[in-house]
Formats: structure tokens, C-alpha cells, sequence
């Protein structure tokens, strides 16, 4: 049976990193980060990455449950860092400051270099383009169109890159969900209608009771797919697609259910609702559908013939059984 709670190193690292951010990371500065004169958040900004470097987050050993938890504590203070991004590379390769471009075409400004895939399956690194956008989520990120430099070539497994990528996406994701979740219980708490908060409403608890499940869920992905990391650091590709496939939907109901529980309140400026789910929105949009991978994940657990390959499934079963009717079905 799996042990998937965090061990006490990871919680330990956490809860030092959530005192870092809840004093340099408020949500008055990813609203002045959002200006496109960016003048006022520029000191901020700078203060953030060298507390952060200070405190040693380029710096954590390639452990799975270390970097994983980071990305949960920096997606629950929306941390205007490229860690998820930077990370995968760094593992893989062995080089900082790297974007993972795989399968994506938006990454974030502020990394010089994109990881993409190139002929035969293969990784390349790029020079990031300069021109800089806003997101729907307010971040500044970069396009690759594919029109740039000639990649140089890497050796490196591009599943391994993958297999990060939606880890790390998937943590960064639950872990503003379940902030999310919080800002929108503490509301539905303090406001009240007809003398009892609105949280004791049906309509209102029970909507972000099943919101909090599903997050609840993807949680437990994570971490299930941080636990059966190998050794080496290396994740299971078909663990973190399923991490990441439940992250990106638990995310986007949490979302859209905190906005109904809030009301109009949750669509103003001054709340910080829109700042979760903006980006929400946007990072799910940016990743890569899990879909066909989960499709091959399919494939290959319901032929008997490869079923075998996939192991740690469930709790208590190595490999998938199927259903007698199904295994007897011509």
C-alpha cells in the first residue's frame, strides 16, 4: 500500500517557502505586474526572485517530492517564477534556465532557452524569442512559433521531459485550486443573507464541496505520481498524464464554482477570485491536452498482451485486471 502523504523533509521546505511568499509574494503585486508599464511591481518583482533565490529554490536537489511540493506552495501564492517550467530541463538535462517549449507553444518570458522536439522525436534547445506578450492570465510569456534559430540538438528522453512537465504543471494547478477553494469558503462564511451565512445554503456548499473532492483527487495523483518516481528522479509518464488530466478539470470546475459562490463580487478587479482564475484558465490552456496519452494508457491496459507493462495502478493491484466478461469478449 502506498504511503502518499508528503514526507516531513518536503512539509518542512514548504512551510518555510509559504512564510517566504505570504510576505513577498501578495496579491497587490500581481496586480502591479499586470500593468504594462510594469514600474510599479519591477522593485517587487526583483525582491521576490532574490528572496527566493536566497532561500535556495533553484537550488532543491532533484527529488520528485521536493520540486513537486514547491510547485504546489508557489501555484497556491500564484508566484510569478518560471519554476514549473524551468524545472523539467533542469532534471532531464542537467541545464538551468532552460523553458520547457515540449508540446507547448506559450512559455514564460524571462528564460533565454526553450527544450523542444525535433525531428524523430528527438530535443532540441532554441533561443527564446524576445517578444513578450500578456496572457489571459496577466502573465508575461513568450510564443515559439518555430521560426526562430536552428535548434542544437540534446540527448535526453523527450518522455522524461513530458512526464515533468505535466507533474510539475499538475502540482502548480492543485495548488491553486485548493487556495482558490479556501479564499471562496472563507467568503460564503463571513457573508451573510436572511441572517445565516450563504455557505449554509445547499446550493452553495454542496457545489464547493464536489469542487474540493475533485481537487481533493488530483491532489492525491500528484502526489501517487511523485511516489512512484524512480531513483533517478525519473516520473512515470502514465502517472503524471493522469495527474495532470484531473488537475487541469478539478482546477477549472474550482474556478468556475468559486465565481458562482461569490456572486458578482468574484468578477470585480479588487477581488482576488479573478487572479486565481485567470490563471487557472490560462495555464490550462497552455499545457498540453492529456488526452492522448491517456488514450494510450488506455490501449495499453486493455490489451492482455502489454496490460503487464503498466504497474502501481491502484493501491493494492500491480497492473490492471480487467472484468471476466471482458477478457472473454471475442
Amino acid at each position: 500500500m502506498f504511503d502518499e502523504r508528503w514526507p516531513d523533509e518536503a512539509e518542512e521546505m514548504a512551510a518555510a517557502l509559504d512564510a517566504v511568499l505570504d510576505r513577498h509574494c501578495p496579491s497587490d503585486l500581481l496586480r502591479a505586474a499586470e500593468d504594462d508599464e510594469r514600474t510599479s511591481a519591477d522593485a517587487g518583482l526583483r525582491r521576490l526572485d532574490a528572496v527566493l533565490a536566497d532561500f535556495g529554490i533553484w537550488d532543491l536537489p532533484n527529488q520528485p517530492y521536493l520540486l513537486t511540493r514547491a510547485a504546489v506552495s508557489l501555484g497556491a501564492r500564484l508566484a510569478p517564477v518560471p519554476f514549473v517550467s524551468a524545472v523539467p530541463a533542469r532534471v532531464v538535462l542537467g541545464q538551468a534556465e532552460v523553458a520547457n517549449g515540449v508540446d507547448r507553444s506559450v512559455v514564460p518570458a524571462g528564460l533565454a532557452q526553450t527544450l523542444i522536439v525535433v525531428a524523430d522525436d528527438g530535443l532540441g534547445i532554441v533561443a527564446t524569442p524576445g517578444d513578450r506578450r500578456r496572457s489571459a492570465g496577466g502573465e508575461a510569456v513568450v510564443v515559439i512559433d518555430g521560426a526562430g534559430d536552428e535548434p542544437v540538438p540534446v540527448d535526453g528522453d523527450v518522455d522524461a521531459v513530458r512526464a515533468w512537465g505535466f507533474l510539475l504543471e499538475a502540482a502548480r494547478l492543485v495548488g491553486a485550486a485548493q487556495a482558490l477553494i479556501r479564499y471562496g469558503v472563507a467568503y460564503v462564511s463571513d457573508r451573510h443573507q436572511f441572517g445565516v451565512p450563504v455557505g449554509s445554503f445547499q446550493g452553495v456548499s454542496h457545489p464547493l464541496a464536489e469542487a474540493a473532492t475533485s481537487v481533493q483527487s488530483a491532489d492525491l495523483l500528484v502526489r501517487h505520481a511523485a511516489y512512484l518516481a524512480h531513483a533517478d528522479g525519473a516520473v512515470p509518464l502514465f502517472a503524471a498524464v493522469m495527474a495532470a488530466a484531473k488537475a487541469r478539470a478539478a482546477s477549472r470546475q474550482t474556478a468556475a464554482t468559486v465565481h458562482q459562490a461569490l456572486g458578482g463580487y468574484g468578477v470585480t478587479v479588487e477581488a482576488d477570485c479573478q487572479l486565481y482564475s485567470r490563471r487557472i484558465r490560462a495555464w490550462t490552456a497552455a499545457m498540453p491536452d492529456p488526452g492522448p496519452w491517456l488514450a494510450d494508457l488506455a490501449r495499453t491496459l486493455a490489451d492482455p498482451a502489454t496490460r503487464d507493462q503498466v504497474t502501481d495502478l491502484w493501491q493494492f493491484d500491480r497492473g490492471f485486471t480487467l472484468p471476466r466478461w471482458a477478457r472473454e469478449s471475442r
